[in-house]
């Protein structure tokens, strides 16, 4: 932005953080603080700047409470607005301290009264009668969907981990949807355990006694000993249980 002191003549040049203007000490004096195009140059530019960085062109409405297009500019730009998830760690509750955000705890909400919400989050009539969130109820109780529902349901995050969704490689094998911990364990044993019918054996890796000759059942494997650990119990060092702790999630409307 430009440098106001700098740039204009009539200002206040000792105050916080640069200047400030100020008035004219009567009407026609001509020291109030000049208003010109470098002025109005650099409100428009930053508000222009912001528009282009969320990828947005001017929609020819006029500003206004409901239709401001700065607010979508910078809620897109910046990764905010209503939908984001929060961890909200404040002392009191959003609605207490004037914050945009509701807290997950499976709450049912009037649809008009969240309306930017609620088009961000609705599942879709498609998935309306079995969503486990999100969907559209006739009750406030949230009890009788309808995709024509004036009210939607949350979800309760109380007491859950929040995990990602999607298609994920471990361990070369494809796992759709959140692994559970069970999994992941699983895979870390992945690499220790293997059937003996399907590995071969042979090498230099034999219990004593049994110099350098294995059965014809393949019971001794090729390589070195390891630690496998037994059925529900991890090898040594894999981590497969997590330290927590507790907090609230709340969306933003």
């Amino acid at each position: 932005m430009i440098d106001y002191l700098a740039s204009f003549t009539n200002t206040n040049s000792v105050a916080f953080p640069d200047t400030e203007a100020v008035n004219v000490s009567a009407p026609g004096a001509g020291d109030g603080t000049e208003f010109v195009a470098i002025l109005v140059n650099d409100i428009w530019g930053r508000v222009q700047a912001i528009m282009d960085y969320a990828g947005l062109t001017p929609d020819g409405v006029m500003e206004a409470p409901g239709t401001a297009q700065i607010i979508e500019a910078l809620c897109k730009g910046l990764g905010v607005g209503p939908g984001m998830g929060v961890m909200y760690w404040k002392n009191d509750t959003p609605a207490a301290l004037g914050d945009r955000v509701l807290l997950l705890q499976g709450q049912v909400i009037l649809i008009a009264t969240y309306p930017l919400l609620a088009a961000a989050v609705y599942c879709g009539d498609a998935n309306n009668a079995t969503a486990k969130a999100f969907y559209k109820t006739s009750d406030a109780g949230g009890t009788t969907r309808s995709t024509a529902g004036t009210y939607l349901v949350l979800p309760d995050t109380r007491g859950l981990s929040l995990k990602g969704v999607g298609n994920a490689t471990v361990n070369t094998r494809t796992k759709t949807g959140p692994a559970s911990l069970g999994e992941v364990q699983e895979d870390q044993m992945q690499g220790h355990i293997h059937n003996a019918s399907t590995i071969g054996y042979g090498g230099n890796y034999f219990p004593a006694g049994r110099n350098g000759s294995y059965s014809s059942n393949n019971e001794y494997p090729i390589g070195p000993p390891v630690d496998n650990g037994t059925d529900g119990t991890p090898r040594t060092g894999a981590n497969t249980r997590d330290s927590s702790i507790g907090t609230n999630f709340g969306i933003t409307y």
